[in-house]
């Protein structure tokens, strides 16, 4: 039995309540983050053990918590409680910045009161590097956002800036699970926006910077199997023709025209790899088994990653990758 259907399989034995850290969930389940197939088998361990997860796994903050309880098996309205489906749309939430009341933010989300100093608003600034700072009437309730451009802007107005409510702007607040695509453009467009949890809690700020950073985290990945890919290519080109590839491939079979190497799938050059006498062709010195094994775990990753999982792929994964990209340039440059 799996670690997590394990645990799960515990909290029904126990009829308890507990609160675990996505990432925690996602460990249990052997895995680094959270696909399709993940999502679905989780949600049919939940179901059953019939136990509900707050929020749902797939709109959870990949670096917040969970609450795992039993669930009632009957509405008050006496209609059972449909399946929860999967959903595979890219959310606000793995934004890191998304949660910063979560347990691993070490200042938790840094607000202030509209009767709060302008004097302790830029300290606090200064203290932890931000440009900005939400003001907040409640955990629920905001007055607006302090940031260097509204104090520079009412001084330029001439205004008296004494306390925050004497130079604040407007800000734009989205749920937790906003679609992460239509969160952009009103990020880019804003600059700067407030996040609520499920809870309806404010619970993070989200920047254009902190967007910039993630899509520079999704890139990476298709970049380096980009350039895996055509290293490939090149150790092959002009080493083997139609009938050598056909042997193994059986591409006849392929459900489109092979014309270049590029037609063919990255699965496609692994078998190539593997094979003893087309490998011989190649004229490369280099132990063949452990190549194969090498481009056989990239095929895996890449499999992986055209599928776009939006979060942060573990730095062992990136590495592997990076590894498998430097081998394959020494390959070529000493052809």
């Amino acid at each position: 039995m799996n670690k997590l259907e394990a645990f799960l399989l515990e909290i029904k034995k126990q009829k308890k309540t507990e609160k675990i850290s996505t990432k925690s969930v996602i460990s249990y389940y052997g895995v680094a983050r959270r696909g399709w197939r993940v999502i679905e088998n989780v949600n049919t361990w939940l179901e059953k053990y019939e136990l509900e997860m707050e929020p749902t796994f797939d709109r959870a903050n990949f670096y917040g918590s969970v609450k795992i309880s039993l669930k009632p098996t009957i509405q008050s309205n006496g209609e059972l409680k449909k399946a929860k489906y999967v959903d595979i749309i890219p959310r606000l939430n793995i934004i890191k910045s998304s949660d910063l009341n979560n347990s691993e933010s070490i200042y938790g989300l840094i607000t202030v009161k509209k009767e709060t100093s302008i004097t302790e608003a830029v300290t606090l600034m200064i203290k932890h590097n931000y440009s900005q700072l939400p003001i907040l009437s409640s955990s629920k309730e905001v007055y607006g956002l302090v940031s260097w451009k509204s104090i520079g802007k009412a001084l330029a107005l001439g205004k008296k800036c004494e306390l925050v409510k004497d130079c604040f702007e407007s800000v734009e607040v989205l749920n937790y699970d906003e679609p992460l695509f239509k969160a952009v453009k009103i990020i880019l467009s804003k600059e700067v926006v407030l996040v609520k949890d499920f809870k309806k809690d404010i619970s993070g700020i989200v920047t254009a910077t902190d967007i910039g950073e993630q899509f520079l985290i999704l890139s990476e990945p298709f970049l380096l199997i980009e350039q895996i890919e055509n290293l490939i290519r090149r150790i092959l080109d002009d080493k083997l023709i139609f009938d050598d590839i056909n042997k193994v491939l059986d591409v006849d079979k392929y459900n489109k025209e092979i014309k270049h190497l590029s037609d063919l799938s990255f699965g496609h050059y692994v078998r190539i790899i593997e094979n003893e006498s087309l490998f011989r062709k190649l004229e490369i010195k280099i132990d063949r088994v452990i190549l194969q094994k090498m481009l056989a775990e990239v095929n895996i990753i890449r499999n992986e990653v055209m599928h776009f999982n939006p979060e942060e792929m573990e730095e062992n994964t990136l590495a592997k990758l990076r590894q498998a990209l430097d081998f394959l340039q020494a390959i070529v440059e000493h052809k």
